[in-house]
């Protein structure tokens, strides 16, 4: 092979080798985390609730309970206002120019949902880590009860509304053969044989990929799916489509936001979901 030949080999691979990389930018791994503990600019926020994070929480590590990111989780999963987001961040020394990475106790839907819910207002450099605090813990890894001291920040938040759906965006994705609806619930939940909603079914077109073809379990620990498991899974997806994703509350629709984020889709994230959809009779379903 000539030499033409060969650059141009040594280009695509390059270029395909950066794509790799580009794919797998949103996690980080326990080790990788272990070894940037002290980074610059490095902010670690803990997901869990308050009171298992005060027992002990990754050293350095800063408290977000996911359930901050909701306007009253009990009821639905319409994120908190602007205004209180800001706050949020403000008080925990979150600016621009960090890098932020999250972990939960275990389940990755929380810590996904608090990258979902910074990711739109307008944090750029934010990450999960791949397994949770159980896993960390396993490893050995350093852990603290210490709560660190911050500076609050200045941060003004910008919504990002390419990253968040609401019913009527929803209503249109589902008209639009150039949008695709993902049901992040579990196959019975989908089919209409159990509700947290007073209907039963899904909307209409959506597709069922369920958060726990997402997640991997390997010796009791749960772990974020490799960027190549999560090709295999979304591999019927369009990538020139955009994607709606919903579950009940936002919360494991969160997790397929991170997975098609990974991969480089357009993808929204619906938070009032199921518990809001399902409640409105004046919305279609299917079954």
């Amino acid at each position: 092979m000539g030499r033409p030949g060969a650059m141009l080999i040594t280009v695509i691979v390059l270029l395909l080798s950066a794509q790799a990389v580009q794919a797998d930018l949103l996690r980080v791994t326990p080790e990788w985390l272990k070894s940037n503990l002290k980074k610059d600019k490095l902010v670690i926020l803990d997901s869990r609730a308050k009171k298992d994070y005060e027992v002990d929480h990754i050293e350095g590590a800063i408290n977000f309970p996911d359930a901050l990111t909701y306007q009253q989780k009990s009821k639905g999963g319409r994120i908190v206002e602007a205004d209180v987001m800001q706050k949020l961040l403000r008080e925990r020394g979150i600016d621009y120019d960090n890098t932020v990475v999250i972990y939960d106790g275990g389940q990755i839907m929380d810590a996904a949902r608090v990258f979902w819910a910074l990711e739109v207002y307008g944090l750029a450099n934010v990450k999960v880590m791949t397994s949770g605090y159980d896993d960390w813990m396993r490893k050995n890894y350093p852990v603290s009860a210490e709560i660190p001291k911050v500076e609050p920040s200045k941060y003004v938040v910008s919504v990002n509304h390419h990253r968040i759906a609401s019913k009527f965006s929803t209503q249109l994705a589902t008209a639009n053969p150039k949008q695709v609806v993902v049901d992040a619930r579990d196959i019975d939940s989908y089919n209409g044989k159990k509700s947290t909603a007073k209907r039963f079914g899904h909307i209409p077109t959506a597709i069922n990929i369920p958060i726990t073809h997402n997640i991997e379990m390997e010796n009791g620990v749960k772990s974020l799916a490799t960027v190549e498991q999560l090709k295999e899974i979304y591999s019927k997806v369009p990538q020139s489509s955009k994607i709606v994703t919903y579950c009940e509350i936002g919360r494991a629709s969160s997790t397929i936001y991170l997975a098609l984020r990974e991969l480089g889709y357009d993808v929204s994230n619906y938070d009032a979901s199921w518990r809001e959809w399902g409640n409105d009779f004046s919305l279609p379903i299917e079954k």
